[in-house]
């Protein structure tokens, strides 16, 4: 999932230079492989919707069939080019073994 933070469209009436200035304090105040929680906000097409994460309105790419007001964990991959964040689930990755 990648974070459009400098995109053209707006969300509370924020344009694209504070999008830029947004995403410049979230990559000040986080770092890569830090988990965070998410509030969607609002859906913008069938993939993107508007992300709270820790107060910063963000662009995110996420499962459509979250709900709006559900919150979600992500894991911040990588903060440039580009903030790229991957979506976690509460499925189990693997097998439990219990011998």
């Amino acid at each position: 999932m990648r974070i459009k933070g400098n995109g053209t469209s707006s969300f509370g009436g924020q344009g694209n230079r504070s999008g830029s200035e947004r995403s410049e304090r979230f990559r000040k105040a986080h770092r890569p492989g830090q988990k965070v929680r998410g509030t969607i906000l609002e859906w913008r097409t069938d993939e993107l919707a508007w992300v709270d994460i820790d107060g910063y309105g963000l662009l995110a790419q996420v499962s459509r069939s979250s709900p709006l007001g559900l919150e979600r964990t992500f894991l911040i991959v990588r903060l440039t080019p580009e903030i790229t964040l991957r979506e976690l689930t509460d499925r189990p990755n693997g097998l439990n073994v219990v011998v």
